[in-house]
C-alpha cells in the first residue's frame, strides 16, 4: 500500500473489495442485503465507499458469499504484490509474497506452521505440502469428507492417548469442526467456498 495514497483513494479501493467479491461469487446486491439483514441502499453505499461495514459485518459479508476473504484483503493491502501471482512468477516475487504472509500470520499460526515443517511427527514436510496441495485441488465435497475423517481420527487417538507429539502445538478442533459444517453447507448450497472465523476472533466479537 503506497504511503502517498490518500485516504479517499484507500476508501475507494477498499470499497472495491465488496463489489468485486460479490461479482466474482455471482451474487446480487439484493442477495447480500437479505443475507446481512441490511437494506440494498446500505450495500450500494459500501460498494461505492460512501460508508463501510464494521468488522463483524465485513466478516459476515464473506460468510454469506461463501468465499475466502484473504485474497481480497491481501489485494487491498498489497495491490501490486499479490495481483496475478501464479506458479510462473519470478522467484523473487514469490519469496516476497511468502515473507509478507508469514509476517502477517498470528503467533499460533506460525507455531503450527513450524510444527508441520519441522515437528517430530514422522512425516516429511515436502510430502505434507503435496498432500495439502492435492487436497485443495479436489472438490469441496471431497475435502469435507477427508476433513471429517481426520477430525474423527484425532478424537479417537486423543481419547485413547495415541496422539503423536501430544505436548506440541495442537489444532483448533472447534475451528476445524465448524469449518467442516461450513464446507458441508457450501456443498449443499452450491457455493464456491466458505469462510470460518477463528475461535479467538469469535470471542473477541462477543
Amino acid at each position: 500500500m503506497s504511503e502517498k495514497e490518500s485516504r479517499a483513494e484507500r476508501i475507494k479501493r477498499f470499497a472495491r473489495i465488496w463489489a468485486l467479491s460479490r461479482g466474482n461469487a455471482g451474487k446480487s446486491q439484493e442477495f447480500m442485503a437479505n443475507g446481512l439483514g441490511v437494506s440494498k441502499k446500505t450495500i450500494q453505499n459500501w460498494e461505492k465507499g460512501v460508508s463501510s461495514p464494521d468488522l463483524f459485518s465485513g466478516s459476515e459479508w464473506f460468510r454469506v458469499l461463501g468465499v475466502n476473504p484473504l485474497p481480497y484483503y491481501l489485494a487491498f493491502l498489497y495491490p501490486d504484490l499479490f495481483d496475478g501471482i501464479s506458479a510462473e512468477c519470478d522467484d523473487a516475487v514469490i519469496e516476497e509474497a511468502i515473507e509478507l504472509l508469514v509476517k502477517n500470520s498470528t503467533a499460533q499460526e506460525k507455531r503450527q506452521l513450524l510444527y508441520l515443517m519441522a515437528g517430530r511427527h514422522g512425516s516429511s514436510w515436502y510430502s505434507l505440502l503435496q498432500l495439502f496441495c492435492a487436497h485443495c485441488h479436489t472438490s469441496m465435497r471431497s475435502r469435507v469428507n477427508a476433513a471429517r475423517m481426520i477430525a474423527d481420527n484425532y478424537d479417537m487417538d486423543e481419547e485413547t492417548d495415541n496422539l503423536v507429539c501430544p505436548s506440541n502445538v495442537r489444532p483448533d478442533m472447534e475451528m476445524l469442526r465448524r469449518s467442516i459444517e461450513d464446507g458441508k453447507n457450501a456443498v449443499m448450497t452450491g457455493a464456491q467456498g466458505y469462510t470460518s472465523v477463528p475461535t479467538d476472533d469469535l470471542r473477541d466479537m462477543k
